[in-house]
Parts: C-alpha cells; structure tokens; sequence
C-alpha cells in the first residue's frame, strides 16, 4: 500500500512539473523585435554617416550618387551595397538590453551612424556596432532605442568608410572594339597605329572553293607598315578601356599637371585621352600622375599599372620583343 501511494505521488510531481513547463518555457522569447519597413531603394534620396572617419553625405543625383560638397562619383558598386543595406535592414535577436554600449563598439568614438532619408522624410536612423562573433551579423542600435540587436549579415566596413574609399576610382573606359587608331607619345616621339582588316591567306583558297567568305583578322601597323603584334596590342587596350586609379589628387586640378612624359590617344565614334606624369613617392609607394579625358579630377595610378602601360609603344611590336623600362622622373 504504502509504494502504491509514492508511485502517486511521483506521478503527481511529474503532472506539475510538465504543467509548469507549458505555463512557463524557459526558451520563450520574451521580448519582440522592433518592426523595420523596408524601404524601396529608388525611393533613398540622401545618406548621412558619421564616424570615426568623419563625416560623408551622398546624395542621389537622378541615376548616380554623388559625395557632398564636391559632387565627386560615388563607385557604383560600393552604393550598391550601401543601400542593400539600408533599405532591406533586418533585425534577428536582441542582444542586451542594458546602455553597455563600448562592448559593441557602439560607444561614440566608434559607432557609425546612418541617416537615409526619401525626400524630405526621415526614414532609418541607426548605430551601427562591430560585427558579431558570427561574422554573419553586427550589432545595432535603433536611436532612441537603448537596446542592442543583431542585424542580418556583416555590413559596417560598407559604412566606416572615408570620401576617397568611396569615390568612383574608373577614369579611363571604353569599348576595345570601338577603336581605329591610337597614337602613343613617349620621349617626344609619336607612334600612330591603325587597325585594318585582313583576309587571312592560309584559308583564302580553300574558302573561296567551298564558297564561303573569306575568315577575317584584325592586323594593327604602324604609320610606317610595320606590323604589331595583335595580342598585345588587344592586351594594351584591355588595360585602358577599363582603367581605375588608385588614389585622387585632392590638391590639385588638371591643369597644375605640366610635361607628361606619356601620353596615349585613342580614336574610335569618340577620342579618348590619357596622360602619365614624372612619379611621385607617397608613404613608400611609387605613384604615377595622370589625368584622362574621361574623369574631370587629376589621379594617380599604381605603379605596377603604369608600367604596363609604359611598355608601349616598343613592346607593341613584334621585332622589339624587350619592354621598355618607365620614363625615368625628372
């Protein structure tokens, strides 16, 4: 009788303790999480961020986005992200709930904030933090909200950024195809080469038998007939025609750059314009000054990058297989 009693009363225990687990789950969320609107990104008007690395506004001027107040480009590809971000902002959990900002870097020497408005509508206004331990999320704050969360993916290297990090770095594109002749001038010499179309002899005979056209080639000579190698000559125009410096010259316009020790004229539907300048040393880094008929700002390009371009116009040619070392400074 008396074990018949203990089953009974383990039995009672049992029904309340699975009764006080459905009452009260301990992995119950507690909490809801603040409904963000996603915003369309056509609508994003302005972006404000602010943080450590000062502060940049960009502003939507029809299709392209331009840094205030110069109204420099911003690169296509880094807006792109930005207003992914801002538009389809997404919290996944609350991660503190006390002001324990300086753990999240979301502390006022290292928190960024964004502003974005549509219009004149004021529509995010976030902190963004470091990012989590996942890499997969960063922490945020919602202003006026004292609470931490996770944001969906890792994001702040998009916004702690500086207006150079920003700026469009392409001065120099167009289409290899499109273009007929180009001069290159070097050590005040000019070299002109054209491009002409060949029919290529090896298979002209047999072509016109079976009645078929004669398969074309692109052969480049120079002003003089001699032939180019047409490999690198497409290698040099690649280069060009999708040319990106590496820094801006902030101080300075185009018109202060004098002597170019390089130039390059290209001539398709349109004329297209580089011009390389003696190096400069910055940091330790051997820079080259240019400037370009496409971009309205003086830059300077990488050094390994102008001296592929420096291999023209001797290394174009097929009897002068050795490049030519870059024009020495003055």
């Amino acid at each position: 009788m008396k074990g018949k009693k203990e089953y009974i009363v383990l039995a009672l225990i049992i029904i309340a303790a699975v009764a006080y687990l459905m009452l009260h789950p301990t992995n119950r969320t507690h909490y809801q999480l603040p409904q963000i609107t996603k915003i369309a990104r056509k609508d994003i008007s302005r972006i404000e961020i602010t943080g450590p690395k000062g502060k940049l506004v960009l502003n939507r001027k029809k299709e392209n986005w331009r840094i205030a107040p110069h109204d420099y480009p911003v690169d296509p590809e880094k807006i792109k992200r930005i207003l992914d971000t801002v538009s389809g902002l997404k919290l996944t959990a609350m991660v503190a709930e006390s002001k324990d900002d300086l753990r999240y870097d979301l502390g006022p020497d290292k928190r960024v904030e964004v502003k974005a408005w549509a219009g004149s509508d004021l529509k995010r206004d976030f902190w963004v933090g470091k990012p989590a331990n996942t890499f997969r999320h960063t922490f945020v704050k919602l202003t006026g909200d004292d609470r931490v969360f996770h944001a969906e993916d890792n994001f702040r290297d998009r916004f702690d950024v500086a207006a150079d990090t920003l700026r469009d770095k392409a001065v120099l594109s167009f289409k290899t195809g499109d273009i007929k002749t180009f001069t290159i001038t070097k050590a005040g010499k000019s070299t002109v080469f054209s491009k002409k179309e060949a029919t290529d002899s090896t298979e002209k005979k047999d072509e016109k038998k079976a009645g078929t056209a004669p398969s074309k080639r692109t052969q480049w000579t120079t002003a003089d007939n001699r032939p180019a190698d047409s490999n690198k000559v497409r290698a040099f125009l690649s280069t060009l025609s999708d040319l990106k410096c590496q820094a801006y010259l902030n101080d300075r316009k185009k018109e202060d750059l004098k002597g170019p020790i390089f130039s390059v004229s290209l001539s398709g539907s349109q004329t297209y314009r580089l011009s390389l300048y003696p190096q400069k040393k910055e940091k330790g880094d051997v820079l080259w000054p240019a400037q370009s008929s496409e971009n309205s700002y003086p830059f300077m390009l990488a050094d390994w990058k102008a001296k592929e371009i420096f291999k023209a116009p001797a290394g174009l040619l097929p009897d002068k297989p050795e490049p030519e070392k870059a024009p020495e400074s003055n």
